[in-house]
């Protein structure tokens, strides 16, 4: 620990209150493998969550880092960031980041190693082991971070949906589902709403420090229709795959769990519809993220019954 700075800052600037969703797709994924083999790894599941653990604290300790350097996060609101507000140097809150990567590293190498040794899906996900790596310390951080171009969108759909979710099937599995596409895409769409929600709450600061979020870019009138085109699309494909699903196992399970997501999706997008402040939007966050949680959780254990 960099000396003078305390465990309470530690775990303040590692913000777990964003684990959620990234547990969420590693219990999804599971799930999914053993809808399509009725076997579960026990070992695999847990590994995957300690190495998801690590990639999202070296991700927020990065975009900490990132935003910190580039001033960014002056006069923030929501959640004070350590190294704007000084509680955290730079140069410990880079040591921690370079930390976090090896360990990310030496996590992701392992997991993949237990569920792919001696077959091709093994090098394949290497490669996607150092790529979300290089996502996680890329969000703010470096000569060309993607979230100051718009990317974080892509990003976040690409490795909180496709590569999360599938990826956590195949380790179970030991191959690639294309059903898992579809339940892949809405856990995408879901935490890609999250983020929407939090670029409508900064967009004034984001624009004047640079940062060309997608709602800096086309504005708060797109955002908001943005975000709702997400969170429609998120239901569209939940009740396709659950129809599916419950045809793969000759029951009804995943459609109930569809149908719970669904009332309280509705919920959610009823309370974005009357949200107009940086506050409004800021309070919207926290049950985004847990509706993301529960459409994962509910939709997994469907596949056990």
């Amino acid at each position: 620990m960099a000396q003078g700075v305390t465990l309470k800052n530690w775990i303040k600037a590692a913000r777990l209150r964003t684990l959620p969703l990234a547990f969420a797709v590693i219990i999804l994924g599971s799930g999914l493998g053993y809808l399509h083999t009725g076997s579960f790894s026990i070992e695999l599941f847990f590994l995957a969550l300690l190495t998801s653990f690590s990639y999202q604290v070296l991700s927020n300790y990065a975009n900490d880092l990132g935003d910190g350097i580039k001033g960014t996060d002056d006069n923030k609101r929501g959640e004070q960031r350590a190294v704007a507000s000084g509680l955290i140097s730079i140069s410990q809150m880079r040591l921690a980041t370079n930390l976090f990567t090896l360990l990310s590293l030496i996590a992701g190498s392992t997991l993949v190693y237990m569920a792919f040794k001696g077959t091709l899906y093994f090098y394949l996900f290497m490669v996607l082991n150092v790529s979300a790596v290089w996502a996680a310390r890329s969000y703010t951080l470096g000569s060309n971070p993607y979230a100051y171009w718009g990317g974080g969108d892509l990003f976040v759909i690409l490795f909180f949906g496709l590569v999360g979710v599938m990826g956590s099937s195949a380790l179970q599995t030991g191959i690639l589902y294309a059903l898992d596409v579809l339940p892949a895409l809405v856990a995408g769409a879901m935490s890609a709403s999250v983020l929407t929600c939090n670029n409508l709450r900064d967009r004034e600061g984001d624009a004047q420090h640079g940062k060309h979020t997608l709602v800096v870019r086309y504005g708060e009138k797109w955002g908001r229709g943005y975000f709702k085109a997400l969170l429609i699309t998120s239901i569209v494909l939940s009740l396709v795959f659950s129809i599916m699903a419950s045809i793969k196992m000759s029951g009804y399970y995943p459609i109930v769990a569809h149908m719970v997501f669904q009332f309280v999706l509705r919920g959610q997008f009823k309370k974005f519809t009357a949200s107009q402040t940086p506050e409004d939007y800021d309070a919207l966050l926290k049950p985004l993220a847990l509706t993301t949680l529960l459409y994962c959780i509910t939709t997994s254990m469907s596949f056990f019954f």
